[in-house]
């Protein structure tokens, strides 16, 4: 019986593109593509995870984004639109029309600002906040599990890593 071969080691698909890179440009170091290439698979994987477990909801990344945003804000569920805007990093106008859908459903109202009479509120309205709760618990479970293959110790660890590099990123802007 002939020796067992030793498992081989597990790629992933970004794998493939650092060994591409080697190969074709010995002279360059690809590993940053190593941390860079996996975060941003892993975002779109994640972002498609969550549209599936949203669908049943009726909500999709961006209305999702829109009400737990509000949700997370406290008691008054409310913000301005520009406060949603830098929360979200989106441009005015995806901004408006997250709320002109969102609304549309009954799940925010716009309110005049008493602070500027030019301006609104968005606010949660209580559907808003009952599918909100409903949304982020299921959200947390969800990730939770596409997390799993971590362990706790492990992702305690990867979050604190994370949290360094974006902090570090964040102050050079």
């Amino acid at each position: 019986m002939p020796p067992a071969s030793p498992p081989s080691p597990r790629r992933d698909s970004v794998q493939q593109l650092l060994d591409d890179w080697k190969r074709e440009r010995p002279d360059l170091d690809p590993w940053p593509l190593g941390i860079i290439g996996r975060l941003s698979r892993l975002s779109t994987h994640m972002v498609r995870h969550a549209e599936e477990w949203l669908a049943p909801m009726g909500l999709t990344w961006e209305t999702f984004s829109l009400i737990v945003t509000l949700r997370r804000c406290g008691p008054e569920f409310a913000l301005k639109p520009s406060d949603l805007i830098k929360v979200s990093l989106l441009t005015s106008g995806a901004v408006t029309n997250r709320i002109d859908r969102v609304q549309a459903r009954g799940l925010v109202v716009r309110e005049p600002d008493p602070n500027d009479r030019r301006g609104v509120i968005v606010r949660l309205t209580p559907e808003g906040k009952a599918l909100a709760d409903e949304a982020i618990a299921r959200h947390f479970e969800a990730m939770a599990e596409l997390l799993r293959p971590l362990g706790r110790q492990e992702a305690d660890k990867l979050a604190a890593m994370l949290s360094t590099l974006l902090f570090a990123i964040e102050a050079g802007d």
